[in-house]
């Protein structure tokens, strides 16, 4: 068992040795599901509008596969009564990818939330409880050069609950659930 315990080391150690390293910006538009927010005791669906995310990315490339963390900035707008709700959060999905065919590759991964904040002209919301949450991602990614298309579907594991206190400054009793559920186009340009 120890030289294979031996090997599987030298192996790691000699693929990081030689792995590349990439950093570059990214962004691109969000394009949410819709979901459901409860007011005053009744389930209503609220509509989501796209949205979008800005940031910046580092690769590590091994042989066959490759690991990228990105930081994002994400804006998301949520229609609920046709009045607008617009939610901030801090991402960070960690993608685990494979080379599939030249410039091809596909990825899977966690992603943190942190949300900043929600705000409405119409809604008052109390503070954000539980403001760090979790979820999964997976997509494809095609390579032209220093620039990287990827389209990609994230979702949220669980909620992210925030209360309304106030429409247009009359008490209510309501909440939203602003989870992750979405598609995203993105446009990314390595620099390094």
């Amino acid at each position: 068992m120890k030289p294979l315990s031996l090997f599987v080391l030298v192996f790691l150690i000699s693929n990081f040795s030689f792995s590349q390293i990439d950093f570059g910006i990214k962004g691109g538009l969000n394009f949410d599901s819709a979901g459901e927010a409860q007011l005053t005791l009744e389930s209503k669906d609220h509509e989501r509008k796209s949205g979008f995310h800005i940031g910046v990315y580092s690769e590590f490339d091994f042989l066959i596969g490759y690991l990228r963390p990105e930081l994002q900035f994400t804006n998301v707008k949520t229609q609920l009564e046709g009045r607008e709700i617009s939610t901030n959060r801090i991402e960070l999905p960690v993608s685990f990818g494979l080379k599939l065919f030249g410039p091809l590759r596909f990825f899977v991964g966690p992603t943190a939330y942190y949300s900043l904040s929600q705000k409405s002209s119409n809604y008052s919301f109390e503070a954000i409880k539980d403001k760090t949450t979790f979820g999964l991602h997976l997509g494809t990614r095609l390579n032209i050069g220093p620039v990287g298309i990827d389209l990609r579907y994230e979702r949220g594991l669980s909620p992210i609950q925030t209360t309304i206190l106030t429409q247009n400054g009359v008490d209510v009793s309501g909440n939203v659930d602003s989870r992750p559920n979405q598609f995203l186009v993105g446009v990314s340009y390595k620099l390094k």
